[in-house]
This record gives C-alpha cells, structure tokens and sequence, in this order.
C-alpha cells in the first residue's frame, strides 16, 4: 500500500501567528495556504466574517520533513490529546476506505469519509488507542 503520514498541528484559531513563527525559527518553506474563505460550504461549514480567516490547511517544508497544520473547524472543541493528529495521505478512495474502516473499529468518527473539492475520500477518526488520524485520498490527474 502506497502510504505517506504526515504530522498535522490543529490549533485554536493561532494558525498563522505558528507558520511565521516556524517559518522564521526553520527558515520553512510555506508550500500551501489555504483559508476557510476558500473553501466555502466543503465539509458542511458555514464560513462567517467571524471564521473566514482560520486556517483551512497549510504545508510547511522544513529541511527533508513536512508539516501540516490548521485552526479547528468551526463547531470543533479543542480537547486534550487533538492538538497534533497524524494525516494519512493514499492514492485511492479504495486504500481510505480499508483505513478509515479499521481504524474506527473500537475508535470515534470525527468527520465521516466523504468527498470534498480537494478530495474524493477525506475524513477524519479517533482510534482506539485515542490517536486522531486524518485521511485524504489525492485528486487523480
């Protein structure tokens, strides 16, 4: 299985202030960012003048790793041990769909595996062992 997994920072609405900080303490490359106004209605979130200025998503390079980080959703409560997730990142709706399966087997479903305009499977699962995991599946070219 083609697999690559990806530290992913979820912070309170402190995104941006953590890329610059990052990106002056490890000369990061800012490779992607992205803002809920982008991305208007994907994931069923309702994008207010409140929200529009959260992070979505963003990717930092740092030397030979990768980083990725993002402000919760609107809706999501920040808890104790959800401040770092793990992002799966597969080739196929098929490869997400066997993951997400299994690990929410005995775990919680934070966001049901669904299709976005970035995705054609992504979603987002507590398992058992209480570690959260994204999974996004790449867009085919």
């Amino acid at each position: 299985m083609d697999v690559k997994i990806t530290p992913y920072l979820m912070l309170d609405g402190q995104a941006e202030d953590a890329i610059a900080f990052y990106r002056d303490m490890f000369g990061a490359e800012v490779v992607g960012l992205e803002y809920l106004r982008d991305w208007p209605g994907e994931m069923g979130i309702n994008v207010t003048p409140e929200n529009e200025n959260r992070v979505m998503h963003a990717h930092l390079k740092i030397g030979q790793s990768e980083l990725m980080l993002a402000d919760y959703l609107p809706g999501q409560t920040p808890k104790s041990g959800s401040s770092i997730n793990l992002m799966i990142d597969v080739k196929d709706v098929a490869a997400a769909e066997k993951l997400f399966a299994a690990l929410q087997k005995g775990g919680q479903v934070v966001m049901p595996l669904q299709e976005t305009g970035f995705s054609p499977a992504t979603g987002q699962v507590i398992d058992r062992f209480g570690v959260e995991w994204q999974i996004v599946t790449d867009v085919s070219e």
